[in-house]
């Protein structure tokens, strides 16, 4: 099978070993909207769409939508016991989950952070404070698909994954606020805020920071493991 590799593959493979999320705070400067029309078109390419939230009144509809799914999640005790699974202390030696230091927490709190996330209901001090990151992030994006099947689903992580690799080729970061997607009813509000028929899949943060080490990632042999014994 032969494949023809242009300029344009070769920058996006060059920006793989770069491609983290950044969930730390990302300096005021804009991104540019030049960047903005390529993320559109790479997503246009695999069959899906994004839509940068450009109005005040619409990014601060959006916060609001954070704001409330971050309430509505944490008070559910399952969803809180999820999210405590995925939580790594910083010197913890697996190969998943999320270790303290991608949060920026010092090692005392990322040993005691899965405990409390159990424990407490975080939602009123989450929505807060994700509230404040939706309003102030540099660019919001929503990424989305005209329908909602399976395949569909396919062509957004496709999307996504082109998405995320064009902007790191630009030294441009991202990090997920999804919450309201994960709940029905908001994801709804969300496409109506942004006004965009279709499916909303993922929303992202975007904009300029300081370099993050990566998260612990599962060998090839551990996930095929995994997937024998599920």
């Amino acid at each position: 099978l032969h494949c023809e590799t242009d300029t344009d593959d070769i920058v996006l493979f060059h920006a793989i070993p770069q491609r983290r999320t950044n969930r730390l705070a990302f300096r005021p400067e804009p991104v540019p909207p030049t960047l903005l029309g390529e993320l559109q078109a790479d997503a246009q390419r695999e069959g899906a769409w994004v839509q940068a939230v450009l109005t005040d009144e619409a990014r601060a509809a959006v916060a609001d939508l954070v704001a409330t799914a971050d309430r509505v999640q944490w008070v559910n005790r399952h969803f809180r016991h999820e999210l405590a699974a995925w939580l790594r202390p910083n010197n913890h030696p697996g190969q998943d989950g999320i270790p303290g230091y991608a949060e920026g927490l010092t090692d005392f709190k990322s040993q005691v952070g899965p405990l409390v996330v159990r424990t407490f209901d975080l939602g009123k001090w989450q929505a807060a404070k994700d509230h404040e990151i939706a309003l102030y992030s540099p660019a919001l994006v929503v990424l989305g698909t005209d329908a909602d099947m399976p395949e569909d689903w396919l062509r957004a992580g496709q999307a996504l994954a082109n998405v995320l690799l064009r902007a790191r080729s630009e030294d441009v970061w991202a990090s997920f606020l999804n919450q309201p997607i994960e709940v029905p009813d908001l994801r709804a509000k969300l496409g109506e805020v942004i006004g965009r028929t279709g499916f909303p899949q993922i929303l992202l943060r975007l904009g300029y920071g300081v370099e993050v080490p990566p998260t612990p990632r599962r060998s090839i042999g551990k996930v095929l493991e995994r997937q024998q014994h599920g």
